[in-house]
């Protein structure tokens, strides 16, 4: 349980983070968010919108490009739990691979997904970004 507070409180963030190369890593409000994660623009963020975004968070963060996020990097996009990211960690080495870092963000959709009904919808955002 404690593994999903992680993206409650750090990793939720980086979806609220602008990541283009541009504008580098600014923080954004909850309607900002939706704009740009809400791919088919119906006002909801579905299961696959929510993966192509974290997905793009996650190689965004990869400073390096190894593959691999450490904690160092993550910290850079999100308030991230040292705690939380070494439980996340599955096999110690430090570093979230893309598999240990998705492994953990569709546990974090659901518990966002506050109602069950399979999407994040804005007012569900507004909880996440606090506003």
């Amino acid at each position: 349980m404690k593994t999903i507070q992680m993206v409650s409180l750090a990793l939720m963030c980086a979806l609220m983070v602008n990541i283009t190369p541009a504008a580098g890593a600014e923080r954004l409000d909850a309607n900002a968010t939706m704009a740009l994660s809400d791919k088919n623009k119906d006002g909801r963020i579905d299961r696959e919108e929510f993966h192509q975004r974290m997905t793009e968070v996650f190689f965004f963060a990869d400073v390096d490009k190894d593959g691999n996020l450490t904690f160092a990097e993550l910290v850079a996009v999100a308030n991230a739990d040292p705690e939380a990211f070494k439980r996340s960690d599955r096999d110690g080495n430090q570093k979230l691979t893309l598999y240990e870092f998705m492994y953990v963000i569709h546990r974090d959709f659901d518990a966002a997904d506050k109602n069950q009904d399979g999407v994040i919808d804005l007012q569900e955002l507004r909880v996440l970004v606090g506003k």
